[in-house]
């Protein structure tokens, strides 16, 4: 009888990772709503109201603007312009100054990469892989984040749509602070689910469809987007998983619709239309189901190009 030889399973190969950024690389809900919170404490203390009032009025500048981390979203609240009248924005902010401190002392206790990212991430680099960040964020978030985390070093682009509002209060003659952090911006309608997006992606890094991996922690947005756009998708199951409190907490400050929350809090029970290739619970297994290599022939981004590129969605 002939001898029998273990099969060898070959592990798709990879030119191109492709990150979202929010609740797969770090626990986003973790670290934003207790940094609300104490934002909110002090606020409602400097203006003497009630945090239930406050928190109420920020849910209605972030429905306004379509973006529950609208940047300083405090000073555009009905209570700030009513307890601080006639004001101008550096003004007021200076005066709510220690409640956006307090938001970054928790931001800066709270926000770290899930364990396993930053060492995942150099050994597909050291292999030559491509790596580049996709997030609906704005992009004056989304680099905070990544510089404060160090992914700017890490990450050789993060496509992000350009946030649109006013100016930060700190900056002169109506400029808005520049951060150019490898930057490619997308436009406002560059919306997750469409493949175009992803397809484009990889057509700028020069890396076919079927050879990038696209990693997220959602599976209607994420997972279809890659899955149309004919690459390959890793769901990150590890990203929502929340603490109930702050997620009851974020729900009550965001400017989602219930159908959306609904689609995120029954994630897991889901029967997608388009199914991941790999479901994660940590993202350290990317290395178990996928060789990742340098491609041929890549488009190298460059700096300035990254600050100017934009994706047609």
């Amino acid at each position: 009888m002939a001898g029998r030889f273990p099969m060898t399973i070959r592990r798709p190969v990879v030119h191109a990772l492709i990150l979202d950024m929010d609740n797969t690389l770090y626990d986003w809900v973790a670290y934003f709503v207790p940094a609300v919170q104490a934002m909110v404490t002090v606020a409602a203390k400097i203006l003497g109201v009630s945090e239930q009032e406050l928190r109420g009025d920020l849910q209605v500048v972030h429905r306004r603007h379509g973006n529950t981390e609208h940047p300083f979203a405090l000073l555009e609240t009905t209570t700030a312009e009513r307890c601080l009248p006639g004001m101008s924005r550096r003004v007021r902010h200076e005066h709510l100054l220690p409640a956006f401190t307090a938001f970054n002392e928790v931001r800066r206790d709270r926000l770290h990469l899930y364990p396993g990212v930053a060492a995942t991430l150099a050994a597909v680099r050291a292999a030559g892989c491509r790596v580049v960040g996709h997030t609906e964020a704005k992009d004056v978030n989304i680099n905070s984040r990544a510089r404060s985390l160090g992914l700017d070093t890490t990450l050789e682009a993060i496509y992000a749509p350009r946030f649109v509002g006013l100016p930060h209060p700190l900056s002169t003659d109506g400029e808005r602070k520049q951060d150019t952090i490898r930057a490619r911006v997308l436009p406002p309608t560059a919306r997750k689910p469409n493949p175009e997006i992803a397809r484009q992606i990889s057509d700028q890094l020069g890396v076919p469809p079927y050879r990038c991996l696209y990693v997220g922690d959602n599976l209607s947005k994420d997972v279809t987007m890659a899955k149309r756009a004919g690459m390959l998708a890793a769901w990150a199951r590890y990203g929502t998983h929340h603490d109930p409190h702050l997620w009851r907490d974020l729900v009550a400050l965001s400017h989602w619709d219930p159908s959306a929350v609904n689609a995120v809090e029954n994630a897991d029970a889901e029967s997608p239309q388009y199914a991941p290739d790999v479901v994660l619970d940590a993202f350290d297994e990317l290395c178990e189901h996928y060789t990742f290599a340098s491609p041929a022939g890549a488009v190298q981004l460059e700096p300035d190009c990254l600050r100017a590129g934009s994706v047609e969605g």
